[in-house]
């Protein structure tokens, strides 16, 4: 499903970058794209230290910083793809780098996969989900760690 996905988009990108070549010219199709990736770099730093201080407060409040951790995520998938020339994957990376956009397409992804991925047991603990009863997941109140004295 992937490997389709890379071929078309790459065939979008040529495209994309031939039509406005032949519009505008060769060197400033180049030169524009030069720019996109300048302003994209520099929103990417910007809303990269944003996150990482929104972390430390949450985490120095004793709040687990989960969405904080998915904007991160979502930021670096962005840097990526402004990382990567062309016009349609500078577009989608500027998306993921404004605040609004980027909590939409989070919340998008945790509404339609959140609840095959993750399921809450008795201890409060977050584990993957097995293909169980959940009477059988109840019975089962082992947990994994590590534990040492010093």
């Amino acid at each position: 499903m992937i490997f389709p996905l890379f071929v078309v988009m790459t065939l979008l990108e040529i495209y994309v970058l031939v039509s406005v070549g032949e519009s505008i010219g060769g060197f400033s199709t180049v030169l524009l794209v030069v720019v996109t990736a300048l302003i994209g770099s520099t929103l990417l730093k910007q809303q990269g230290f944003s996150i990482l201080a929104k972390v430390q407060q949450k985490t120095m409040n004793g709040q687990t910083p989960a969405f904080e951790m998915l904007e991160g995520v979502v930021i670096l998938v962005s840097g990526v793809l402004l990382l990567t020339p062309g016009f349609i994957t500078d577009f989608i990376g500027l998306l993921g780098l404004i605040p609004i956009s980027r909590a939409y397409f989070i919340n998008q992804i945790l509404k339609k996969n959140a609840q095959k991925i993750f399921s809450k047991n008795r201890a409060g603990f977050i584990h993957k989900t097995k293909n169980t009863s959940p009477q059988q997941r109840n019975k089962d109140n082992t947990i994994e760690g590590e534990f040492w004295e010093d």
